[in-house]
């Protein structure tokens, strides 16, 4: 026992402390039959039961330790849901032990007494029995009854019904209640939970005309709100839904914070308690203003130090805030780490899933929504009662704590400055301001965090990925042209190229062209029905005047010319393939001679016919040689005299003129 509990046992007379502890040296004393039952136990399993006084009655030779009966009233429940007192734990056990030692006393003096051929009936033991337990009913603490007859009762009922019998029946009012029938309770339970939601007055009015008739007590509106708050865990789920079972009575899973930062983000929207005021037509027509308005913020938290890495602001939460406010998170990430970050983990609601589920796979690596209608897993929704609180509430158009709240404004001093309320964007900036204060309460503990994560844990956004996403569009598409592809971005006209050649092999196609007002330098062209983009940079601009020009400059030149020539030969080295490919094919077909094909084309003399001759082949292989090495002479020709040079060698269009 604590010693808090041995002073108090002792203060109240229910511990005997034969030898105070005081003085060097000197330890208290206690009697051993004063201590509480409970304690006994442990003083008995250590040292052995104390010996005797010889004066002491014979019955208590018979009282043993019964463990099976501490657990037993330890752990009791009565009809409440309570447990025993201590203090009657430790009666009931006493009981309990008296009892078997008086079942051995009988038995044993039974027993003896026919051994030695005595002639004691056994009313006279009973007798015996009664007056020794009766006897020792101070030193013991029990409560049995002093009559052989009760005493043989209780032993009797003892040996039927085991520990039960000892406890009383005025223990959560047995006696006097009115609902003891299985039929009773479930009735008075159905309509309990009865989806209705019945007050206790109706539920008395329904249950007494049954009762009536069935012939069970009436009950009262108290007496039915008892109950309803005994039954509460089985009746609640029929009043309150799944969702409220599962918030008010259902076992709750404890979860401990992200321990590092973009482990774990969680987003949801609200509707800010800060009033603004708006003008529009009524019904009427005629121009009114309104001061009721409120704005809805989405943020994006991150639980680590619950920093706001992301928000958007709007009249109310659609798929298009919440999208805006997952690009303003990856954004802000470049903001603060140098490059965009994906977070390992994001957790949301179901609201539009469908068609967000592709914006939250893109901003993290494992996306796990929330279960429906289960609120208590987003730590966000407890953020924004602090972010209403520690912000809003200082603001003078601050609209309360929720309707439920009791913490509310003065509405009639509310309504007095109603006309000093913001607009819509000055609440707005209210909204932007106040999460920015958030951000800079928090940024260095984030940023002092960030430098501790291991470098294989980060995950990075590329460019075309997030454009893809989160980039706008210009509502048209454009054709790559000589100069590039021109964009009219807010307005303006803007010129974007890319060095991968496979972007000008499509310059057929129409391209859709995504962008970030933030960063003009580089947009996305992207085509939906071919599925292929390509990253455009902004086309540098070069000095016509060489007084003007730099280093710079010339490095610009000279990249455009390397790529330009990297083109040429991807041409020649195509024309040369496909010619090697086409006259080996007329070669190993001579059937092929007389079709149309053959008369257009002709080899490096300018001769078709004559290669109807299968003698021919090897010559005209060594021809088909010579003419690739000619080509390969040629690389370093102008672009214009490899042309000219190679229409002219391999079609002699006058021929045909001539033969007309």
């Amino acid at each position: 026992m604590s010693e808090d509990n041995y002073k108090k046992l002792c203060s109240r007379g229910k511990i005997n402390k034969i030898v105070t502890g005081g003085g060097l040296g000197n330890k208290a004393q206690v009697e051993f039959d004063s201590i509480p039952e409970r304690f006994k136990i442990g003083v008995v399993k250590k040292l052995g039961i104390p010996p005797k006084k010889n004066s002491q009655n014979l019955i208590l030779n018979y009282y043993k330790v019964d463990y099976q009966a501490v657990d037993f009233f330890s752990y009791y429940l009565l009809d409440e849901y309570r447990t025993l007192a201590p203090e009657k734990q430790d009666e009931y056990v006493r009981n309990a032990q008296m009892l078997q030692a008086v079942e051995l006393f009988i038995k044993e003096t039974l027993a003896f007494v026919k051994s030695r051929n005595g002639k004691r009936g056994l009313t006279d033991i009973w007798n015996d029995a009664a007056k020794a337990v009766s006897d020792v009913k101070d030193q013991i603490g029990h409560s049995l009854p002093k009559s052989a007859r009760r005493l043989k009762e209780k032993l009797e009922d003892f040996n039927k019904d085991g520990y039960s019998s000892l406890i009383s029946e005025n223990f959560g009012n047995k006696k006097a209640s009115k609902v003891k029938d299985t039929q009773q309770e479930a009735l008075l339970r159905t309509l309990l939970r009865d989806h209705r939601t019945f007050d206790n007055e109706q539920i008395a009015l329904i249950y007494n005309s049954v009762a009536k008739l069935q012939q069970f007590p009436e009950l009262s509106a108290s007496t039915i709100g008892n109950y309803r708050k005994k039954w509460n865990l089985l009746v609640m789920a029929g009043t309150k839904g799944e969702k409220g079972f599962d918030e008010k009575v259902a076992m709750q899973i404890t979860r401990s914070a992200p321990s590092i930062p973009m482990a774990y983000w969680t987003v949801d929207g609200w509707d800010a308690e800060l009033l603004y005021q708006k003008t529009g037509a009524n019904l009427k027509g005629d121009n009114t203003t309104t001061y009721h308005h409120r704005l809805t913020i989405v943020v994006v938290l991150d639980p680590f130090n619950k920093y706001p890495i992301g928000y958007a602001i709007g009249t109310h939460e659609n798929p298009k805030l919440i999208h805006e406010a997952l690009r303003n998170a990856v954004k802000h990430t470049e903001e603060l780490f140098g490059k965009k970050h994906k977070v390992l983990q994001i957790q949301s609601d179901r609201y539009s899933i469908k068609k967000l589920t592709p914006f939250y796979k893109m901003v993290s690596t494992d996306f796990t929504p929330a279960r429906a209608k289960n609120s208590k897993t987003k730590v966000i929704e407890p953020w924004f009662k602090f972010f209403n609180k520690k912000y809003c509430q200082l603001a003078p158009n601050w609209s309360g704590q929720g309707v439920k709240s009791k913490v509310q404004p003065n509405d009639e001093y509310l309504n007095k400055i109603r006309h000093s309320f913001p607009d819509e964007e000055g609440c707005f900036m209210q909204l932007t301001r106040m999460i920015e204060l958030e951000r800079e309460r928090l940024q260095e503990d984030y940023l002092n965090a960030y430098r501790e994560i291991p470098d294989n844990t980060l995950k990075i956004v590329e460019q075309k990925e997030y454009l893809i996403h989160f980039g706008e569009t210009t509502g048209y598409t454009n054709k790559l042209s000589h100069d590039g592809l021109v964009v009219a971005i807010n307005g303006r006209k803007r010129k974007y190229e890319s060095f991968d050649e496979n972007f000008r092999m499509n310059a057929h196609l129409d391209w859709t062209i995504k962008f970030d007002d933030d960063n003009l330098q580089e947009v996305l062209a992207y085509n939906t029905e071919k599925n292929i983009s390509f990253i455009l940079t902004q086309k540098y601009v070069q000095p016509m005047a060489i007084y003007d020009q730099t280093d710079e400059d010339d490095e610009e030149r000279l990249k455009v010319r390397a790529f330009n020539k990297g083109l040429k030969a991807l041409v020649l080295d195509t024309q040369a393939a496909d010619s090697r490919k086409v006259n080996q094919m007329f070669i190993q077909n001579p059937e092929l001679d007389n079709t149309l094909a053959k008369m257009l084309i002709v080899d490096s003399r300018g001769q078709h016919k004559d290669q109807r001759n299968a003698k021919r082949v090897d010559t005209g292989r060594k021809l088909l040689e010579k003419q690739n090495k000619k080509i390969e002479r040629q690389e370093h020709q102008s672009w214009e005299d490899q042309q000219m040079d190679y229409l002219n060698k391999k079609m002699d269009f006058t021929k045909f003129l001539n033969n007309e």
